[in-house]
């Protein structure tokens, strides 16, 4: 087994999310660099762009979006729901379609899970 890479830390935060990591064949032990990836995620009805965090948001998508392809993503031409910037964003219009603060909500007493 060859020695690992990278080192990967992940923030699964409440209301953002992000990804840093360690280059270890970059490293050395008087310089170790921590880098940011940056995450693929539709900033708005068709636009993809980069960002350094991922807002924890969840869009759920409608019949009607999702035949229009509304909401293209690379990997998945008609997606039920989308995360990240354009998610937030739609709880402005469509409330009712977005799931935000899940994570608080899991420690809350007095939530039925």
């Amino acid at each position: 087994m060859s020695a690992p890479r990278y080192i990967i830390g992940i923030d699964l935060g409440t209301t953002n999310s992000a990804v840093g990591y360690i280059d270890l064949a970059d490293a050395s032990p008087s310089r170790i660099e921590i880098k940011s990836l940056e995450i693929l995620q539709l900033v708005s009805e068709d636009l993809t762009g980069t960002r350094l965090t991922l807002p924890s948001f969840l869009f759920i998508v409608n019949e009607v979006e999702s035949s229009k392809r509304v909401f293209s993503l690379p990997w998945d031409e008609a997606p039920g729901h989308v995360c990240g910037e354009l998610a937030r964003n739609m709880g402005r219009t469509a409330p009712g379609r977005v799931v935000s603060s899940a994570k608080s909500w899991l420690c809350h007493g007095r939530v039925e899970r």
